[in-house]
């Protein structure tokens, strides 16, 4: 969390202010005595207690009479719960799909889970001229799609049952025919960490997916490589799963994940 550039003429008392903040974030329970916020700033105590008054004014900061230790205030939580309500899926994930395309040279996709369906919400297109044709917008079934089943493989199970229907009616030869198989077939996502379409949802197209999660730790989307099946061989397997795999990773954590979208929880 710690920031180590110069701060800006004038700004020091801010700077330092945040640096309590911050390393009381950084530290285990309960929290920071004055003599280390002391240490930490480089002031008197007699100073540090003035400047760590106006923090707990604002409720930045909470004192501990009990412990005599200084916590972090509910202001912080509010300011993080606005802060990731503003966030913007899409924004935030483009320029990891950029990279994810200028990697692999395949088609990316983002796409959520809608009721049985996944829908693709962004696209950023391979630059071969031969490719996947999609569009934004477009709906397709979550059982028969990597996308699908990187969102479904960690959903909790009783949620996750909720997006599949009844009779898995097949796209493709390849398509998984029944919940049986698409529980086998979750269950290796899970172990792999990423997802496979092998030519489920349209003939000749392979794709790889991995969960995106947010800061509770909950699935929310995914991210998918795809391209033709000729190009796109088995071969590729673990070189594009990982792809999606860091992709995932890195637009997850700037949705305020911490864990690993390969061990986080699921169904």
């Amino acid at each position: 969390m710690s920031n180590d550039a110069e701060p800006l003429a004038g700004t020091q008392s801010l700077d330092r202010a945040l640096q309590v903040l911050l390393r009381i974030a950084e530290e285990p329970p309960p929290g920071l005595s004055l003599a280390a916020c002391s240490s930490i700033l480089g002031y008197s105590k007699p100073t540090t207690q003035r400047m760590l008054r106006t923090l707990l004014a604002r409720n930045f900061l909470a004192y501990n009479e009990e412990l005599g230790v200084y916590t972090l205030g509910v202001v912080n939580a509010q300011l993080g719960s606005e802060y990731l309500r503003r966030l913007d899926l899409r924004r935030v994930a483009l320029p990891e799909m950029r990279l994810l395309v200028a990697e692999t040279g395949e088609t990316a996709h983002l796409g959520i889970v809608t009721g049985q369906d996944v829908v693709y919400i962004e696209l950023v297109d391979s630059p071969h001229p031969v490719r996947i044709f999609s569009r934004v917008g477009d709906a397709v079934p979550a059982y028969a799609t990597a996308i699908g089943k990187a969102i479904l493989a960690w959903t909790e199970a009783d949620v996750s049952a909720r997006h599949v229907p009844d009779v898995l009616v097949p796209r493709t030869a390849n398509t998984v025919r029944d919940r049986d198989a698409l529980a086998a077939d979750l269950s290796l996502a899970r172990e792999r960490g990423y997802a496979i379409d092998d030519q489920e949802n349209r003939e000749g197209i392979r794709g790889y997916a991995a969960p995106i999660f947010d800061h509770t730790g909950s699935v929310v989307a995914a991210v998918s490589i795809g391209g033709p099946a000729d190009r796109v061989d088995v071969t590729a397997n673990d070189r594009l799963g990982n792809a999606v795999i860091a992709a995932a990773g890195a637009i997850s954590r700037q949705l305020g994940h911490r864990g690993n979208v390969t061990t986080s929880e699921h169904g």
